[in-house]
C-alpha cells in the first residue's frame, strides 16, 4: 500500500464517521496507522533487501506497538547483519528494563557505548538501571558523564540531585536540582527536590518557595491527567511513533541517493507529527543541499519553536541566513548556537567563516577559529583557521593549518588544491 493511499484511507476513516461513530474515531484511525507503519516497513525490507535497517525498523514497529518479543527477534536479525548497531542495543536494553531486567539492560547500554562512547542519553540509561539495582556508588560516575556529552540534559542533572540527595550531600544536590529547572523551569519534580534539599539544610524560607511552585505545577500536572482522553492520546503517540518511522525510512533513500523519496517521506512524517524536530531539520538539510535556502530557513525556525534550546536548530538558522546574505541574522543565529553549546566547535567555526565570508571582524574570526580548533581537532578546523590566518596577514600559519587539513584528509580536493594555490602564491 502506497503511503498516499495510506493517507485516503485515513481521511476516509475520519471524515466518513457519523456523529454516532465519532467515539470510535481515534481508535480506528490509530489502527489505520499502525497498518501503515507496518506496511511500510515492510515494502522497505521488499525494496532493500541487502541492508539491515528495514529488519531494524521492523523490529521498531512492532516495538512500539508494544511486540516486543518479535521486535527483539527482528532486531537480533539485524545485528548478526550488522554488529555495530548502537541503537538496537540501545532498544533491547529498554526492553529489558521494562521486564526488570537490570543487569541485562546495563550489559546491553554497554555495547552501545562500545560502538559510540559519546551516544547522548546513554549513561543516563545506565544510570537508572544502577540505580533500581541499589549500585549508588556508581551511579554519580555515569550521571557526570552524560553530562558531559550532553550538557543540555535537564533529566541528567534532575538524577544527579536525586543521587547527591541519597546519599546526604545536600548542597551538591540544591545545585544539581537548580541546574535542571534552569534548563526545564517547569521540572516539577526537581522542585520538589529543591524543598527537600532546603529544609535538610534549614532553609525555610526557600524551602516554601519550591515546595510553593511544586504545588502550583503539580496541580497543572494533574488537571491535565484529568482532561486526557486515553483513546486520543494512543492516537497522539501513535502518530508520533509513525512520523518518526518516516524519519528512519527517508535515511534510507537519501542514502541510495533518492532525495525525491526522502522528502515525500518527511513530509509525511511532519503531517503526522509537526513538532518532530528531526523530520523538520532534516527536510531542512534536504531543502539546503537542493538550494531551496527561504523554505530550509522556514523549517529550521520552526524546528526552533518546537525546541528553542536546540543548537543545530540554530546553526540550520544561521547557514541559511548566511546564504541569503541576511549578515545580522546568521550571526546571532551561530551566537546562539555557541550560547547553547559551547563545548562544540560547530558554531565557533561557522561564526569565524561568516566573518571572514563578509570581509570583516578578522581578528574575531582567527579567534573563532582557534577557539574551534582547541575543542576539536578536524580537518575543517584546520582549514577554516588557515583562512583565518591568511586575512590576519600570517601567511606562514595560514600554510602551516592547511598542510594539517591536507594530512587529516587527503582525499578532499579543496583542501589539497587550496594548499597548492597558496604555496605557488608565496
Amino acid at each position: 500500500m502506497t503511503v498516499l493511499l495510506c493517507a485516503a484511507i485515513l481521511s476516509t476513516v475520519v471524515s466518513g464517521s457519523s456523529s454516532n461513530d465519532s467515539a470510535l474515531a481515534p481508535e480506528r484511525e490509530t489502527a489505520a496507522l499502525k497498518r501503515e507503519g507496518l506496511e511500510l516497513a515492510e515494502a522497505l525490507m521488499k525494496e532493500f533487501p541487502d541492508s539491515e535497517q528495514p529488519i531494524v525498523l521492523l523490529g521498531n514497529v512492532c516495538g512500539r506497538h508494544g511486540n516486543t518479543a518479535k521486535a527483539i527477534e527482528f532486531w537480533n536479525k539485524a545485528l548478526q547483519l550488522n554488529p555495530k548497531l548502537a541503537d538496537v542495543h540501545n532498544n533491547i536494553a529498554w526492553v529489558a528494563m521494562g521486564k526488570g531486567q537490570y543487569e541485562d539492560a546495563i550489559t546491553q547500554w554497554q555495547k552501545a557505548l562500545d560502538i559510540n562512547p559519546q551516544a547522548p542519553g546513554v549513561h543516563k540509561n545506565v544510570a537508572l538501571a544502577l540505580m533500581a539495582l541499589g549500585r549508588h556508588d556508581e551511579v554519580i560516575a555515569e550521571l557526570q558523564e552524560e553530562i558531559r556529552i550532553s550538557p543540555q540534559s535537564s533529566m541528567g542533572y534532575f538524577l544527579l540531585g536525586q543521587e547527591y540527595l541519597q546519599k546526604k550531600e545536600y548542597e551538591e544536590a540544591k545545585i544539581s536540582y537548580e541546574k535542571a529547572i534552569s534548563l526545564q523551569p517547569n521540572h516539577t519534580n526537581a522542585y520538589y527536590g529543591l524543598f527537600t534539599v532546603c529544609s535538610r539544610l534549614k532553609q525555610p524560607a526557600e524551602a516554601r518557595r519550591h515546595m510553593a511552585t511544586f504545588k502550583r505545577l503539580k496541580a497543572e500536572d494533574m488537571k491535565i491527567l484529568k482532561d486526557r482522553n486515553s483513546a486520543f492520546d494512543d492516537l497522539v503517540s501513535v502518530r508520533r511513533s509513525l512520523a518518526e518511522t518516516y524519519v528512519e525510512a527517508q535515511r534510507l533513500y537519501q542514502k541510495r541517493g533518492n532525495p525525491q523519496k526522502a522528502e515525500e517521506l518527511l513530509e509525511r512524517a511532519i503531517a503526522l507529527n509537526p513538532e518532530n524536530t528531526d523530520s523538520l531539520l532534516e527536510l531542512a538539510a534536504l531543502y539546503l543541499a537542493s538550494k531551496r535556502i527561504p523554505e530550509a530557513l522556514q523549517l529550521s525556525k520552526r524546528a526552533s519553536e518546537v525546541e528553542p534550546n536546540n543548537s543545530i536548530c540554530h546553526l540550520n538558522i544561521g547557514l541559511c541566513s548566511a546564504k541569503l546574505r541576511r549578515f545580522a541574522e546568521a550571526e546571532q543565529a551561530f551566537r546562539k548556537a555557541i550560547e547553547l553549546t559551547p563545548d562544540s566547535s560547530s558554531g565557533y567555526r561557522e561564526l569565524a567563516l561568516l566573518y571572514l565570508r563578509a570581509g570583516r571582524r578578522f581578528p574575531d574570526a582567527r579567534q573563532l577559529a582557534e577557539k574551534a580548533l582547541e575543542l576539536e581537532p578536524i580537518a575543517v578546523n584546520y582549514f577554516v583557521l588557515s583562512f583565518a590566518r591568511d586575512r590576519n596577514g600570517d601567511s606562514p600559519g595560514a600554510i602551516s593549518a592547511l598542510k594539517r587539513a591536507v594530512e587529516l584528509e587527503p582525499g578532499n580536493q579543496l583542501y589539497r588544491q587550496t594548499y597548492e594555490r597558496i604555496l605557488q602564491r608565496k
